[in-house]
């Protein structure tokens, strides 16, 4: 994405009339972010998410495209089955440790991907004790994790984390041993 003028500049470090240095967020921030996560997301879901997700996205999909190409067809099924199906993350992860660049950013992703208030936690924690850390929010809710959750053996965590320029970066980790 850095090579996208507009997510490059959404958040700059700047200084400002009086010479301060300082971070610029722009308007264009959230609509980076939302193109930057569904961008890993898409790249991330074959590798993690179960097959049973995968074959709804599947036939989600080819349902859609039959749809369009066919009116009958639209006008046969539930609408409702003609939205896009984004699949169910929480089904492939056990934790997950949301970067904490505010209160605003991890309860739209409690929102948008229907997370607990336990699957937050963490993430909340953070940003309650730390502050907005950039992308190395991440792994002081990692420790959290571990030290609060007790991670087990088998279980995984997603590391969703942003940071300036703009990048976007997502780690799966596992827990052997």
């Amino acid at each position: 994405m850095a090579s996208d003028d507009v997510a490059y500049n959404c958040v700059m470090q700047t200084e400002d009339d009086e010479r301060k240095v300082g971070v610029r967020l722009n308007k264009d921030l959230v609509k980076v972010g939302a193109r930057a996560l569904r961008t890993n997301m898409t790249k991330l879901g074959p590798l993690v998410l179960p097959w049973s997700e995968l074959l709804t996205y599947a036939a989600n999909s080819a349902l859609r495209q039959a749809a369009k190409a066919c009116q009958p067809l639209s006008a046969a099924v539930p609408q409702a089955w003609l939205q896009l199906y984004t699949p169910d993350f929480r089904k492939a992860f056990d934790y997950f440790c949301i970067h904490t660049g505010g209160r605003g950013i991890i309860d739209g992703l409690e929102q948008e991907m229907s997370l607990s208030r336990l699957q937050v936690e963490p993430s909340r924690a953070s940003l309650y004790r730390f502050g907005n850390t950039s992308n190395t929010s991440v792994w002081y809710e990692l420790a959290y994790i571990e030290s609060r959750q007790r991670l087990q053996r088998g279980q995984r965590v997603w590391q969703l984390a942003f940071g300036s320029g703009f990048n976007s970066s997502v780690l799966v980790a596992n827990r052997y041993g």
